[in-house]
């Protein structure tokens, strides 16, 4: 009877200190699971490396071989007006030329208050001297004054180099979303541990103007703004 009652109390005694672990586990891991998801934000503005610079224009006549040698005099004028400027010939495209049958089109009286012959055209520019493009585009009336009708004339920056600026960002980024998770810690009576999971949020290039609303758009200017939104979760101690 007395090793029934010693062997009674082992039990109970086994019992009650695994479930005082059992306890003590299903804290720790309810502990351990406590986390919070931040966001954290950075942003950037950077000057533009690339551009480029589009000039269309248009020559009208109703001789077939006359309107191709005004089209290839204006093209020699708008190339020479760029290599003057100081780009060079590689960075440079001609395009080629679109002829329209104007009175193909037209019907009635319509058809003798136009030329018979449009040609259309254009020089591209791609560069990443953006000083000498935002510079040279100051001088567009020079091609005017020597008689180019420019029918479309539109400088386009861009930042390519994104990679020179990402690690930093991304890291200025999660230390935002840790001031983020600290206040919510501080008000809580809580610290802020280690992350539990990140994920990194798309890039987005605006104009330096551009409201937070704008994450795209303001191709003419050459300051951008880069930015970033990362979703961090920190483990809550």
């Amino acid at each position: 009877m007395f090793r029934s009652i010693v062997s009674s109390l082992s039990i109970g005694v086994g019992i009650l200190v695994s479930g005082i672990l059992l306890s003590s586990s299903i804290s720790n891991f309810k502990n351990f699971d406590r986390y919070v998801e931040v966001k954290g934000l950075d942003e950037k503005v950077v000057k533009a490396d690339f551009g480029t610079w589009s000039i269309q224009f248009s020559v009208s006549n109703d001789d077939l071989k006359k309107i191709y040698a005004e089209t290839t005099n204006a093209q020699n004028k708008i190339k020479d007006f760029l290599i003057a400027q100081g780009f060079k010939q590689e960075e440079i495209k001609i395009e080629t030329v679109n002829l329209n049958d104007n009175k193909a089109n037209l019907y009635g009286n319509n058809v003798q208050n136009v030329p018979h012959y449009t040609a259309q055209s254009g020089i591209n520019v791609a560069t990443k001297n953006v000083d000498l493009l935002e510079k040279s585009g100051q001088n567009i009336t020079t091609l005017i004054e020597s008689g180019i009708l420019i029918n479309r004339n539109f400088i386009q920056y861009s930042f390519k180099d994104l990679l020179s600026v990402k690690p930093e960002m991304l890291r200025n980024a999660t230390a935002n979303a840790r001031e983020a998770a600290e206040i919510f810690a501080k008000n809580s009576n809580s610290s802020v541990g280690k992350i539990r999971q990140a994920t990194q949020g798309s890039f987005s290039i605006s104009s330096a103007t551009a409201n937070n609303n704008e994450t795209y758009g303001g191709e003419s200017e050459m300051m951008k703004k880069i930015r970033v939104v990362t979703s961090v979760e920190f483990f809550i101690n």
